[in-house]
């Protein structure tokens, strides 16, 4: 495939505002401040920007922004319209540095085609502080013959090679700007960079810098937490932007391509052979369009992840489709319809419509979306009252084991026994409260588990799911938005073998790879939605590490309470006593039993099960992370006391799923679950925990209990596979 020159254009802007701004009443602060952002906003989605605050390090600049783009006139656009919102009469502007990416002279000879490709990008990192450094050489350096700049710059780069936690990006400037370079340093331990600075003062091609100031330090902010830190204020309401204080967006647009009836012409058709991608622009957008044996397709050009440039990502047929991996970091995304078909993605892109005429090439509308959106229950939380969401903790948190538990639950309340099952018959007809049930230990019963991950081609992926779901031992069945998209969990009886059950069904299947992933250790299991709180501030679970009692072997008599019991408790005033009568015991003895399963900790507890989608809590987050091997258990310890956490273990590493730490959250809405992910990262950083990933649900195939100790009708899931695949 033909590629395009890939540099970009890098630019730091530092803003000043006046002191007369802050005197002015908060209304009309916030309103300044609303419209700045939503430019910010507005331009984050179509170039990198990145917001930074310097109040309180410098005296001459309080705020700055990293913008990165192919395009220079974007700067001008952006420049235009954040001056022209209220707050822009109150700013000046003491520095900026403008300057392009290119390959080093000097490291590259050091690094394979790839690496010394990605010069030609810059992708910020996600480092709390960063240290803006321009600076000039003299002309003597230039003088030099280039086997004595190459010793002095080995010298430089072993030196920093000393402190891999500094990231350096270097920048050109030469006729751009007044500086030559500009180095940005990225690091979360400033010393470190002191340390580094003060070292590379003593190696010799420091004597050959001319200017290397000022310099700029930042610290990594959101686009409003860059904002509010000039008045120490926060905005008076988060409200949208009101019409008249929106800043205007630039269109560009190429003359000789006006817009007919929402299509514009970009390309002939001979200018893009079958095979190659070409980057056009229409009213400012990049669009990368592709020749796939002759069908057109058109995606927004930058990814999800790190913004890199799908015009020159490889392409490959896909069924009766197409995708393109992402030249960067190997996000792919379907052609037709710009889904996010795997990690690092973390989202679709924006997927237009493409039609000929003639030998032009014609650009449409945005396409609906036909990406794989999130496939969810509707919700029914605000058909919930405050009384339904404290009896729905209660039956959580401290299910009453008594024998009129729906009593105790209304003295709990403030209601009568009839009130709170009148309403528990509503939210389970409504479809929040899915079991009210014992909750069985899977493993310690002698059932074998494992959460298994498979990648199935998009074309085969729903056939596939329906005949993983068939198997009886399977309870939960993802669709997760990355290269492995199918992720479920399965279960069988102490006499069967997993792995040659799992190795069976997902032969019938017919996926194109299965990673086993069985708990190594676990830290927490506790699915518990607390509906009355912002989960994202949650005050942390008290450890509680409870010694089990002397466990003896699950006897003849155990199995048949477990069968008799594990099924949701009737809506009855004595639930227990009918479930004891049906097991020919008395209410008491039953009690008992549920006390002595529990001290053994074959039981878990006695509580409700939510259908977590149906209560408001719309996306399942399940954390992955790669920790030391030798601090995994403090990783363990840290997470599962995060009352948002409500699974957490260890589990085995492959050469391509490196994660051996998993933490699953429940949240409102995917930034809360992201929020969450951000908590338990800053925690985790001193253990030398650096990466993680975030594997949103995306359809929920499956979701049931494993049945203990009953007959598995085996040759009737066969049939039911048979006709998933038929």
């Amino acid at each position: 495939m033909e590629t395009t020159a890939r540099r970009q254009f890098v630019r730091w802007s530092f803003f000043k505002v006046d002191p007369a701004w802050r005197a002015l009443p908060a209304a009309e602060r916030a309103r300044g401040k609303l419209a700045f952002e939503a430019v910010a906003t507005h331009w984050s989605s179509r170039i990198v920007l990145r917001p930074y605050t310097l109040m309180g390090l410098r005296g001459d600049a309080d705020i700055g922004l990293w913008l990165v783009s192919e395009r220079l006139e974007d700067f001008q656009a952006i420049q235009t319209q954040l001056f022209a919102t209220p707050l822009g009469p109150y700013l000046t502007m003491p520095h900026s540095f403008l300057a392009m990416t290119k390959r080093s002279l000097y490291v590259d000879k050091y690094a394979t085609e790839e690496e010394a490709k990605r010069r030609d990008i810059i992708v910020p990192g996600e480092s709390k502080y960063l240290f803006v450094y321009p600076f000039v050489k003299t002309r003597a350096w230039y003088g030099l013959a280039q086997e004595e700049r190459q010793r002095m710059m080995d010298d430089h780069i072993r030196v920093g090679r000393k402190y891999p936690d500094v990231k350096l990006n270097t920048t050109y400037s030469y006729g751009l700007d007044d500086q030559e370079f500009v180095v940005a340093f990225e690091t979360d331990n400033p010393s470190r960079f002191l340390d580094l600075v003060e070292e590379l003062r003593f190696s010799e091609a420091s004597q050959y810098t001319l200017r290397d100031t000022p310099l700029i330090p930042c610290i990594a902010t959101t686009v409003r937490g860059m904002l509010n830190s000039l008045d120490g204020s926060e905005n008076v309401k988060a409200e949208p932007v009101a019409e008249e204080v929106k800043a205007p967006v630039a269109v560009i647009q190429t003359p000789e391509r006006k817009a007919v009836n929402g299509w514009t012409e970009v390309a002939k058709v001979g200018d893009i052979p079958p095979g190659a991608a070409r980057l056009v622009v229409v009213d400012g957008e990049q669009i990368a369009l592709y020749n796939v044996d002759g069908i057109f397709y058109a995606l927004s050009n930058r990814c999800s992840h790190a913004r890199g440039p799908l015009v020159d990502g490889t392409v490959e047929a896909d069924g009766d489709g197409a995708h393109v991996t992402c030249p960067w970091h190997d996000a792919q995304f379907d052609l037709k319809t710009g889904a996010a078909l795997c990690k690092p993605a973390r989202g679709p892109v924006t997927a237009y419509n493409v039609k000929l005429d003639g030998d032009a090439v014609l650009v449409g509308p945005q396409k609906t979306p036909m990406t794989q959106a999130r496939e969810l229950p509707e919700r029914v939380d605000d058909r919930l009252d405050s009384l339904d969401k404290k009896l729905v903790n209660l039956m959580q948190f401290a299910f009453p084991v008594v024998s009129r538990p729906w009593a105790a639950l209304g003295a709990e309340v403030g209601m009568t026994e009839a009130e709170v099952m009148q309403r528990l018959a509503r939210m389970r007809e409504i479809g929040v409260v899915r079991q009210i049930s014992p909750i069985f230990d899977t493993r310690k019963l002698g059932y074998k588990s494992s959460l298994v991950a498979v990648r199935a081609t998009p074309k085969r992926l729903e056939e596939a799911a329906a005949i993983i779901n068939s198997h009886p031992g399977v309870s939960h069945n993802y669709r997760r938005d990355h290269y492995f998209n199918i992720w479920f969990t399965i279960a069988v009886p102490p006499e069967q073998d997993l792995d040659s059950e799992v190795q069976r069904l997902t032969d019938r299947a017919g996926v194109e790879k299965v990673r086993m992933l069985p708990t190594l250790k676990m830290y927490k299991i506790a699915v518990k939605l607390n509906l009355e709180e912002d989960e994202t501030k949650l005050a942390k679970d008290a450890q509680k590490y409870v010694k089990a009692a002397e466990v003896r072997p699950l006897t003849g008599r155990d199995k048949h309470l477990i069968r008799c019991t594990q099924d949701d408790l009737p809506l009855v005033e004595q639930p227990f006593k009918q479930l004891a009568d049906a097991a020919g015991i008395d209410e008491d003895e039953l009690f008992a039993w549920f006390n002595e399963m529990q001290q053994m900790n074959y039981l878990r507890r006695i509580a409700a099960i939510l259908r977590h989608q149906k209560a408001g809590f719309t996306d399942n987050g399940m954390i992955t992370w790669k920790v030391p091997e030798d601090k995994v258990d403090e990783a363990g310890r840290i997470a599962a006391a995060y009352s948002t956490v409500s699974h957490c273990y260890r589990r085995p590493i492959y050469p391509d799923w490196p994660y051996n730490f998993f933490s699953m959250v429940h949240a409102r809405s995917r930034e809360n679950a992201e929020e969450i992910g951000r908590q338990i990262a800053e925690e985790l950083k001193p253990l030398g925990v650096t990466e993680y990933v975030i594997l949103f649900s995306t359809k929920e195939f499956k979701k049931d209990r494993v049945r203990y100790f009953v007959d598995w009708d085996m040759e009737q899931a066969d049939k039911a596979e048979a006709a998933a695949a038929s």
